[in-house]
C-alpha cells in the first residue's frame, strides 16, 4: 500500500500485521480521492483508521490536519510510524480509542470537513455514526463510507445526503454530504 497523490505520492505505508484489520487497495483509494475532486483542505477525521491510510493520503493531498482513531493497538504504532515516516506529526492526532468512546468525547471545538468511515465490514454501524457526527459536520462536510458491496444504506441519513455511490469489485463507497440547508 502506497500514498497515491499529493506531496507524499508514490511514498509505500507500513501495514498492519494482523487478519483482523484490512487494508483498502490504492485503486479504491485513488478513486475515493477523485470522486472528492483530487486534493482534500480542512480537517479529516479517519475513524477505524487502520495504518491511517486515508488520513495520510488526505494530508499528503493538501488536509490541513487530520485525526485518525483505531481502538487496536498495533494499528495505532503503525499509523504513529507511517505519520512519522512522512513528516505529518505535527499535522496530525493519532488516538487509541474504540470509536464510541472518541465520539463522546467530541466538544464544541470540534469540527469535521471530511471523515473517512472503513469499519470492519461485521460492523454495520453506519448510520450510528453518522447520526452521532452530525453536530460536528462543516457546513460543506463530507463523509466516506467504504463497506462491502451488499450493504445498501438509504439516501438520506439524519442531516446527510448521498452524493455519489460507486463500486469497486467488492466493495462499495458512497459519499454523503452534509445537507445545504441546515
Amino acid at each position: 500500500m502506497r500514498i497515491v497523490g499529493g506531496k507524499h505520492g508514490g511514498r509505500r505505508l507500513m501495514m498492519v500485521g494482523k487478519q483482523t484489520t484490512r487494508a483498502t487497495a490504492d485503486m479504491v483509494k485513488e478513486a475515493v480521492f477523485n470522486m472528492l475532486g483530487g486534493t482534500v483542505s480542512g480537517v479529516v477525521l479517519d475513524l477505524f483508521a487502520g495504518n491511517g491510510a486515508y488520513g495520510l493520503e488526505a494530508l499528503s493531498r493538501g488536509a490541513r490536519f487530520a485525526y485518525m482513531i483505531d481502538h487496536d493497538r498495533e494499528a495505532v504504532s503503525t499509523i504513529i510510524a507511517n505519520t512519522k515516516m512522512l513528516g505529518e506529526e505535527k499535522q496530525a492526532s493519532i488516538q487509541h480509542k474504540d470509536y464510541l468512546r472518541f465520539l463522546a468525547g467530541l466538544g464544541d471545538d470540534d469540527l469535521f470537513d471530511i471523515v473517512f468511515l472503513d469499519p470492519p465490514y461485521k460492523m454495520n454501524v453506519y448510520a450510528n455514526v453518522m447520526l452521532e457526527l452530525g453536530p460536528f459536520i462543516a457546513k460543506d462536510g463530507i463523509i466516506v463510507c467504504e463497506m462491502i458491496r451488499e450493504n445498501i444504506l438509504p439516501d438520506e441519513m439524519g442531516i446527510f445526503t448521498k452524493k455519489k455511490e460507486r463500486y469497486y469489485g467488492s466493495k462499495r463507497v458512497i459519499l454523503y454530504q452534509r445537507k445545504q440547508d441546515l
